[in-house]
């Protein structure tokens, strides 16, 4: 029997700009979250434990305590600098949290990255003996020397760091046209989502007479994807547009719980079952 586990690793601020944008050309979504006097709400920063019987998996390793200290935000990038206000304790991070659970970090099989921004690979030193799965795209874009200019903070990632790139091989799966199944149970799967970043991928848990569908930052919340909204950052509009089209066209399938990294209601869905409804 499978179980997950939505888990907070602090929260995080945003430009109201960068949760929901006027725009649909990437730079004048861009300059407007720069320029946007006003801010969300504090907003999770959430990752997610998946109790399988092949082993346990990890979606998303949240945010490190480390974020706010001088010097780990490049100071030459207005974004980083001026357009997130962080709050994440030591505490808070995935590995004492999953300790907290009585889950050891050491025994994580597999940490399915839906992409690598530092709010979502923040916590990735916590998993040492884990086979860390990345898209091809998102790994050329977050390893490569340019990777800081667009929200990768690779100069923080564990220098031990090889991740095994993902391809999605084995056709289409429900509303998505490829797919990779990650267990041999065939009951969870690996699905492209780009948008917010071109290789941003999702994992869709199989469960008894449901799906979870657990898709980090390829919408900011459930009422975000059912309306189509881009996020300031995304890096194609239209592209988001397409992906968040298959995702509701999943929950037009299947009876789905949406699970998403910066909705406050993300746990609730879960621990409550609510499926989401299509008008």
């Amino acid at each position: 029997m499978m179980k997950i586990h939505c888990i907070q690793t602090g929260d995080v601020q945003i430009k109201r700009r960068h949760q929901l944008a006027r725009f649909r050309a990437r730079p004048a979504r861009a300059l407007d979250v720069i320029v946007d006097a006003h801010w969300s709400p504090r907003l999770p920063i959430g990752c997610w434990l998946i109790e399988h019987p092949e082993g346990l998996i990890v979606v998303d390793t949240g945010e490190s305590s480390n974020a706010n200290d001088p010097g780990y935000q490049p100071w030459w990038h207005p974004f980083m600098q001026f357009c997130e206000r962080r709050r994440v304790e030591p505490e808070e991070e995935v590995g004492p949290s999953l300790r907290a659970m009585g889950f050891d970090p050491k025994d994580v099989r597999w940490v399915v990255m839906t992409h690598m921004h530092g709010d979502h690979a923040g916590g990735i030193g916590h998993f040492p003996n884990s086979t860390i799965l990345l898209s091809k795209l998102e790994a050329d874009a977050a390893l490569a020397r340019t990777g800081p200019l667009t929200g990768y903070l690779n100069m923080h990632y564990p220098k031990w760091l090889r991740p095994t790139e993902i391809a999605f091989t084995d056709g289409p799966w429900e509303s998505f046209n490829r797919s990779k199944t990650l267990t041999e149970d065939g009951r969870v799967h690996i699905v492209p989502t780009p948008g917010h970043t071109e290789g941003h991928m999702s994992l869709v848990v199989e469960l008894e007479g449901h799906c979870v569908l657990i898709a980090g930052d390829a919408s900011y919340s459930e009422m975000d994807m059912l309306q189509g909204n881009v996020d300031g950052v995304a890096f194609s509009a239209s592209v988001h547009h397409d992906t968040t089209k298959r995702m509701r066209e999943l929950c037009c399938r299947r009876p789905t719980i949406t699970q998403f990294a910066h909705d406050p209601n993300s746990a609730d869905r879960l621990s409550e079952l609510r499926f989401t409804r299509i008008a």
